[in-house]
């Protein structure tokens, strides 16, 4: 190779499209990195440019594994990679996800490995394959032969949210796993074990809530649970990256390391601020097994996932979890966000005092348009959002999207039913589809119910739907034998209407939840259930529901961070209900309409071409916590009150910084229009602008 060509090579990472902060990252000497990269700073092209900078210094030798998150993430890199910038290095490069990683040594090292990837067939798993299981726990057993469909969602989320904060079921001792609750105690995370215990003991499935009672009485059957999805090869989605990591460990203990063409020289982990204990210790494992330099990339400030077991502590202090040592880059030009808009963001995130410090300059001259909208009640501003989204719709730019963001999910139910009422072409994130979700249905089948008792005549269903809505009188389903004696009474009295019905469930004396002494618990769950059916209107049957039916509070088996049944539960929809006064109908059939709608719509990680088609819709809905990686021409925040941004249970300061960095994601997403609405009223209280308007600035 000539000389010419030789220094055409060595001076091509200080190309002019690289900026110098960019530069000096990829030029950076040999060793661990860490790559502190904010909102619009060009980490993906410095990624890969730096990858090019290493493979040449080796002389065309090294091996590269880039980690990423999502399957969009991956894409994109693989995009680039196969560009004519990076051909000579791309070859060596690898970028998968971290599960995809995994579920490739599940493969080679497990026969006939199944995966189960929806709530279905984990139920099934827990209810069927775990069975000899759970019968050896005696408060299990017990608990699943009286809520049984409850008790598997519990044990489902358990089994998976233990591997994801780190456990480890081959260390069987209670000294590791005391130990590990430590290590959540210091992340801040040991509210995550604190829910599943709320949940187990509400289910008496433990007499306490100890951290020891659950450790001596819980995680033994974990355990146990564990060992028999391997032994089977059965697998969720989580698997894939803890058997990996057993996999690996084991790997290195035996001393079995790669060499030549099959060792990794270089990992390089990319949103590095949205791993959990899980995914650390896989990556701890894949760079001990491969001797390689770790490189480290993301933004602290934009740390959102801490809801899944995430931390902003990883990317804070690697040194400590890696014990490696680290130098530190950052990325200090935005080139995505209006000039206003990363002046306002980082007046926002400085007040966070858990961060890296960082000067973020923009490179855009140009400032958005920021409008901030004020009503009365939230609902009154839902006339304005719609009309910002038929505006944006009728001007026809190609390829610009609008994102409506919320903190709940529920904020988004009202603009759900409009836009399929409307055929206005949306796309909503999976999250999102709390249509789907079997409380909702609940919900539906309860107001339908409600509209056959205004028809006052006798349903074929009539015992069915009283004996529906008994079980969500209380926050979990009556049990089998309560049921089949509430059920035999109900026939025996041959209910005319759903008010004869109701004067027979008054009558009942047998266990209802409790001894039911003197009738109490009947003529409680009879008043409860008169108030649903006699409601007026579909906002005061709602009202009903939120106020009377606990059942409807709880859907398990969510993510810890379910939005959608608080302050209190179905307050949006019932506000949003009130346009309806007292047309059950019409209500019903606009929310069928947004259910036909929803349930075509795939999933982020969804491989299809028709998943990318309908990803291109011009209008999105999400919560602010899918948004990010995103850009949208025009983003719309919505009630941005405090109480909601940030949330009300948001009662710690690390809490509080939390719910900031998603505010501060929410409102980069923004490229050239950033609408606010706040609400003076959030149903029965009055609704003060969130704090975080005021420290950016906005307000």
């Amino acid at each position: 190779m000539s000389d010419e060509v030789l220094a055409e090579k060595a001076d091509s990472v200080s190309h002019q499209q690289l900026d110098p902060f960019q530069q000096r990252f990829c030029q950076a000497p040999a060793g661990n990195l860490r790559l502190l990269a904010p909102a619009g700073s060009g980490k993906t092209q410095s990624l890969l440019w730096r990858c090019l900078e290493l493979y040449r210094r080796a002389d065309n030798k090294g091996r590269f594994l880039i980690v990423t998150f999502t399957r969009a993430a991956r894409d994109e890199l693989r995009a680039r990679l196969s560009s004519r910038d990076f051909a000579e290095v791309g070859s060596a490069v690898e970028v998968v996800t971290l599960n995809g990683w995994g579920f490739k040594r599940l493969r080679a090292n497990h026969h006939a490995p199944r995966l189960m990837t929806t709530e279905f067939e984990k139920s099934s798993f827990v209810r069927n394959t775990l069975q000899p299981v759970w019968k050896r726990h005696e408060a299990i057993r017990k608990a699943m032969e009286a809520r049984q469909y409850t008790v598997e969602k519990i044990l489902v989320n358990l089994i998976e949210r233990l591997k994801s904060l780190g456990f480890d079921h081959e260390a069987t001792s209670s000294g590791p796993a005391h130990d590990q609750i430590d290590f959540l105690i210091e992340l801040g995370l040991l509210w995550q074990i604190e829910g599943m215990i709320d949940q187990l003991a509400e289910n008496e499935i433990l007499p306490d809530r100890r951290l020891e009672t659950f450790v001596d009485e819980i995680l033994p059957f974990w355990v146990e649970s564990c060992a028999t999805m391997i032994s089977q090869a059965l697998f969720t989605l989580e698997d894939q990256k803890y058997v990996a990591f057993l996999d690996l460990r084991r790997q290195i203990a035996e001393g079995r390391f790669p060499t030549g063409g099959s060792r990794y020289s270089h990992v390089l982990v990319d949103e590095f601020q949205d791993i959990n204990p899980l995914d650390l210790n896989l990556i701890r494992r894949i760079v001990d097994l491969n001797k390689a330099d770790l490189t480290i990339v993301g933004d602290d400030d934009q740390a959102i996932f801490e809801w899944r077991g995430a931390t902003p502590h990883f990317i804070l202090n690697p040194e400590k979890y890696f014990q490696r040592s680290f130098s530190t880059h950052i990325l200090e030009r935005n080139y995505r966000c209006p000039r206003n808009l990363v002046t306002a963001s980082q007046k926002l995130i400085i007040n966070n005092k858990r961060r890296e410090p960082k000067r973020v300059e923009a490179m855009q001259q140009l400032d958005a348009e920021v409008q901030v909208i004020s009503r009365d009640k939230f609902v009154e501003s839902i006339d304005d959002v719609m009309a910002e989204v038929r505006e944006f719709l009728a001007g026809k730019r190609a390829g610009a999207r609008l994102a409506i963001l919320s903190r709940k999910r529920a904020q988004l139910i009202p603009y759900q039913v409009l836009m399929a009422s409307e055929n206005l072409p949306f796309c909503a994130a999976e999250d999102l589809q709390v249509f789907m979700s079997g409380a909702f249905e609940k919900l539906q089948r309860s107001l339908q119910t409600c509209a056959m008792a205004r028809a006052a005549f006798r349903s074929p269903s009539l015992i069915d739907d009283v004996m529906e809505l008994c079980n969500l009188v209380k926050r979990y389903p009556l049990k089998k034998a309560e049921r089949e004696a509430l059920a035999s009474h109900l026939r025996a009295s041959r209910p005319r209407n759903y008010d004869d019905a109701l004067d027979a469930l008054a009558a009942y004396r047998g266990p209802l939840k409790t001894a039911n002494e003197d009738g109490s618990a009947s003529l409680s769950f009879a008043a409860i259930l008169r108030s649903l059916l006699s409601a007026p209107t579909v906002k005061d049957a709602i009202d009903a529901l939120s106020a009377g039916f606990a059942g409807l509070d709880q859907d398990y088996g969510k993510s810890q961070e379910d939005i959608f049944y608080s302050d209190p539960p179905f307050l949006y929809l019932a506000e949003f209900a009130a346009r309806y006064e007292d047309d059950f109908q019409r209500f019903l059939d606009d929310i069928e309409s947004a259910r036909a709608t929803l349930v075509r719509l795939p999933g982020e990680e969804d491989d299809s071409g028709t998943a990318e088609e309908i990803w291109r819709r011009p209008v999105h809905l999400m919560t602010a916590l899918r948004a990010k990686g995103r850009e949208f021409d025009t983003v719309i925040i919505l009630d941005a009150n405090d109480g909601i941004w940030p949330l009300r249970r948001a009662d710690t300061p690390e809490k509080k910084e939390g719910e900031r960095r998603l505010f501060y994601v929410a409102m980069t997403r923004a490229k050239r229009r950033l609408m606010v609405t706040l609400s003076g009223r959030i149903g029965d209280q009055p609704g003060q602008p969130s704090p975080y308007l005021r420290e950016a600035e906005l307000s």
